[in-house]
């Protein structure tokens, strides 16, 4: 990405997934000269006055919140976020404006909702000659995760890249 534009020259737009509207108002995100492409999708649970000042900036959806115990994806299940927000909704959303690819980047819980529910397709993970963890350290992909070998997500077509002392794990999901 250069100058706020895929190399082949169209528009990146930003998707922020922020139930309860905590995105700072000074990142760049929100603040550079491409916040006009960028939409924050927030819950009704967000604070009205952090929602009307976001939305001075960026655009500003409000989702409904991801239904508890959904029979058809395991990220509404019972340790799920009382603010989650409806996946299935917001890729309707998005879907229905031609946006028909995502990257996301996102926390763990967003990137256990995204596996989880069964939205994502290929997955990219770093890793680097660092150790970093501890009881209480961020997770690439926390939620509830899979509790037996017949729950995990498989991984095929993984293909491994060095980059400089990194390497680069790609793979399609499923």
């Amino acid at each position: 990405m250069e100058d706020g534009k895929w190399k082949m020259g169209k528009p990146i737009r930003r998707i922020v997934l922020d139930s309860l509207a905590r995105t700072p108002l000074d990142v760049k995100v929100v603040s550079d000269e491409f916040a006009a492409l960028t939409t924050i999708v927030v819950s009704k649970h967000a604070p009205k006055n952090r929602v009307a000042k976001l939305a001075k900036r960026v655009n500003v959806l409000v989702a409904p919140i991801q239904k508890v115990g959904r029979a058809s994806s395991r990220a509404g299940s019972p340790g799920a976020s009382p603010h989650q927000i409806s996946l299935d909704w917001i890729l309707k959303k998005l879907g229905a404006e031609n946006i028909t690819s995502l990257l996301v980047e996102g926390g763990g819980e967003v990137n256990a909702s995204f596996l989880l529910g069964g939205f994502a397709q290929r997955v990219a993970f770093f890793y680097a000659p660092k150790i970093l963890g501890g009881r209480d350290s961020r997770k690439g992909v926390a939620g509830d995760g899979a509790k037996s070998l017949s729950e995990v997500i498989q991984l095929r077509d993984v293909e491994w890249r060095r980059l400089g002392e990194d390497l680069l794990l790609t793979a399609r999901v499923g």
